[in-house]
């Protein structure tokens, strides 16, 4: 199972609170507003049962290069624990410029299933270095929280197919997004019209244990993501957003 979301552009940027100077450049090249936190609620099969957040932590350098420092947590309640206790943690460091990955960790529990994994990106070497491997790759790679806010930057539009490398578990897949209509979607945040969403791989599942994904983005400045329903073989995992905040 993974925590798909998609996180769209902001037009103004605080840089209070960084601990690094960016150089001008650097600072016109940001698309996205640091300290940006997104809040859902968590449904199974029509229940609620828990909360996730995903935000943007700060700016950092990952490889000699300014990255956003991009969170991810989903977890259920205290009760919702003793049916299938989820406590899923994603960090990813993307390029500021290229909103590519440079970095990434997860760290899952879903029931009885844990995960640790991690990998770093070198591109001038064209290698992944993860927890247990070193796998050579083409091009700039995307993981499973950077992807969210590649496709957020993107000039949505009907139609639209947005192809994408995707790697984890020591693995690169091809997949596509495609944009097949607008509608207008109500979560506790308030109404929206959305770009509704359709992720699928070339090959085989977008992601393991899942088999079907929709997300809905809304269709002005902010690009959010309002509403991610995701069919999986435990059954369906919606996220509703239910506020959106700045911290600096």
């Amino acid at each position: 199972m993974k925590r798909v979301a998609i996180i769209g552009l902001c037009l103004f940027i605080t840089l209070i609170g960084l601990n690094f100077n960016l150089k001008a450049g650097e600072n016109s090249a940001l698309r996205f507003a640091i300290g940006e936190k997104l809040e859902y609620s968590l449904w199974f099969n029509f229940i609620r049962g828990g909360e996730a957040t995903m935000e943007i932590i700060g700016l950092e350098r990952v490889n000699g290069q300014p990255a956003y420092h991009l969170r991810l947590v989903s977890e259920t309640s205290p009760i919702f624990d003793k049916i299938f206790k989820v406590r899923d943690y994603f960090d990813s460091w993307m390029d500021i410029r290229g909103l590519f990955s440079h970095q990434f960790q997860k760290n899952i529990q879903e029931g009885r299933y844990r995960k640790k994994y991690a990998v770093r990106f070198d591109y001038d070497q064209q290698k992944a270095f993860t927890s247990n491997d070193t796998v050579a790759i083409k091009g700039h790679m995307q993981d499973a929280l950077s992807v969210i806010y590649c496709v957020r930057a993107e000039n949505l539009s009907e139609g639209r197919i947005i192809k994408l490398n995707n790697f984890d578990n020591n693995k690169i897949k091809l997949f596509n997004v495609v944009v097949s209509r607008t509608e207008k979607i109500s979560v506790p945040a308030g109404e929206f019209e959305c770009f509704v969403l359709e992720p699928y791989a070339t090959e085989g599942k977008l992601f393991k244990y899942q088999t079907d994904m929709t997300i809905y983005v809304s269709t002005d400045s902010l690009r959010l993501p309002v509403l991610i329903t995701s069919t999986a073989n435990f059954g369906k995992m919606v996220f509703k957003l239910e506020r959106r905040s700045i911290k600096f």
